[in-house]
């Protein structure tokens, strides 16, 4: 099994910036249409019905709206440019599950799935997505990626994401992950699972160089010896530069003994 890099930082250091290196929208529109498969769908195609969206904003106005509607509210806003960005880049059993374990605020999960993915329906309605011909099921979500009006983008910054790459040290000393692919949403910043290892092991690489934060002394520790070379997952908070970047890394592993050709 591969051996985890255990986080010695706490969990709210997620919200610290960390960085991705910088590739074109279209280059990067490109790679995700690669990563694609055949089955997967995007919510600009009209994956759920107007009468769908109706039955969630019923379920929404009942359950939801007096936290997250008006001038003194507890929840953030569920539409518009800065939900899309929360939760773009994934596909929709993420956001989900994240509805579905913390509302309604006074009791969590006691809605149906059904109702769930209403509510969701309703949401991605009023952030201007177009409804289409079939509704929305629970057995959907995983193949629907959750994209921003212009389809498929780079994560923005303060994204948790996971990136498979080489772990090295450049000539400043500073640790790096190089030659990571495309970066993804991580749903827990705070450990790799066996799963999430063993694919990442099968991950192809490519050409992207990350500056590592928090890691070492304070930080994630890392092994003592033979891990520099190695294949591993990153996972961690990013800030985007226009030259370089960073991530302030959550957690890692070593996922291959080493990067190969």
């Amino acid at each position: 099994m591969p051996a985890t890099l255990r986080l010695a930082g706490a969990a709210a250091s997620v919200a610290l910036i960390a960085a991705i290196g910088y590739m074109s929208a279209p280059a990067f529109a490109q790679a995700m249409a690669g990563k694609q498969g055949p089955s997967q769908r995007t919510v600009l195609e009209g994956v759920f019905t107007d009468a769908q969206a109706e039955r969630g904003s019923d379920v929404y106005g009942d359950e939801c709206a007096a936290c997250h509607e008006g001038a003194d509210v507890d929840g953030p806003p569920l539409k518009g440019p800065q939900f899309v960005d929360r939760w773009r880049e994934d596909t929709l059993d993420g956001l989900f599950e994240f509805i579905k374990a913390r509302m309604p605020q006074h009791s969590p999960g006691s809605l149906s799935d059904r109702a769930y993915v209403d509510i969701l329906t309703h949401l991605l309605r009023e952030s201007s997505y177009r409804a289409g011909p079939r509704e929305l099921t629970v057995e959907a979500l995983s193949s629907t990626l959750f994209v921003g009006p212009d389809g498929p983008q780079q994560l923005p910054s303060n994204s948790l994401v996971s990136a498979v790459g080489c772990l090295s040290r450049n000539p400043s000393s500073e640790w790096t992950i190089t030659r990571v692919g495309r970066e993804t949403r991580a749903r827990d910043g705070n450990a790799i699972t066996p799963a999430e290892a063993s694919t990442a092991a099968g991950t192809p690489l490519g050409t992207q160089t990350f500056t590592l934060q928090n890691v070492g002394a304070g930080g994630t520790a890392l092994p003592a010896n033979g891990i520099e070379g190695q294949k591993v997952l990153i996972k961690g908070a990013l800030t985007r530069r226009s030259v370089g970047g960073r991530i302030h890394v959550t957690a890692a592993a070593a996922v291959a003994g080493t990067c190969g050709g």
